[in-house]
């Protein structure tokens, strides 16, 4: 898949999201099941009469498709070491540039963390400045990274985060209600590798869905919930020391 194509892609994302059309409505409007479309959008696969059809869901043409592309490659994928380091040294800056990437409010922010407001427009001030939002007047906030924005691979901030997963996570017996998890250990092939990549990737995509669908919800009606999901090749320490050679 080209990177122009994957930009294409990411376009189409946003636009779905910003109009609020779901993958469902989207599959109706298709004549395609709901998995299906999941599936097309984690693959990057898509012929060019469906993007058209995508593109006249969106009231677009492939022109302005292509535009809203190029704007969205100029945003930041991701931050200098330095810049994570900073957002590290303060938690409350970290917890607050997390809360933006998860499409946070201002208002929000006050209501369930323990922040002033002098001290959280300075925070927001401070991620204005390296570009990660745009602070808006009357403290709105608009999101200045892409869709493709990740911490980065082995930095300070995915370490932090990867510290405290092995740490707290799973120190749970997962048996409430809105608990669950699920270990499979066998033999793949690389084929059957990709395969469930891929699932995991609509995984993914279903999740944010849900982000957004309860995204107007009161506080009082979420909870902060994670979601880990993880595969790779493996097997426990006390069966790999019983192997032959």
């Amino acid at each position: 898949m080209g990177s122009q194509t994957s930009d294409l892609i990411l376009a189409i994302k946003s636009q779905l999201k910003a109009k609020g059309i779901t993958y469902k409505e989207l599959a109706r409007d298709l004549s395609m099941s709901e998995a299906n479309v999941k599936r097309m959008f984690a693959q990057q696969k898509f012929n060019l009469d469906r993007l058209e059809l995508i593109c006249e869901r969106l009231h677009l043409d492939l022109i302005e498709l292509a535009q809203l592309a190029q704007q969205n490659k100029t945003k930041i994928s991701e931050l200098t070491l330095q810049q994570e380091k900073e957002l590290l040294s303060d938690k409350k800056l970290l917890l607050t540039a997390s809360l933006c990437l998860s499409g946070w409010n201002y208002d929000e922010m006050l209501q369930r963390y323990d922040f002033n407001q002098i001290e959280l427009i300075g925070y927001l001030t401070k991620l204005d400045k390296i570009k990660f939002i745009e602070l808006l007047p009357f403290n709105q906030i608009r999101k200045k990274v892409s869709s493709r924005f990740a911490w980065q691979p082995g930095g300070p901030i995915q370490n932090f985060f990867a510290k405290h997963i092995q740490k707290e996570f799973f120190q749970s017996a997962f048996s409430k209600k809105n608990e669950k998890v699920v270990f499979i250990s066998g033999m793949l092939s690389d084929d059957s590798n990709l395969k469930i990549q891929q699932l995991m990737e609509e995984l993914a995509l279903e999740y944010r869905a849900l982000l957004r669908q309860d995204k107007g919800l009161d506080l009082d009606d979420k909870k902060g919930t994670s979601l880990v999901v993880g595969l790779r090749d493996w097997e426990l320490s006390v069966f790999s020391q019983l192997r032959k050679g």
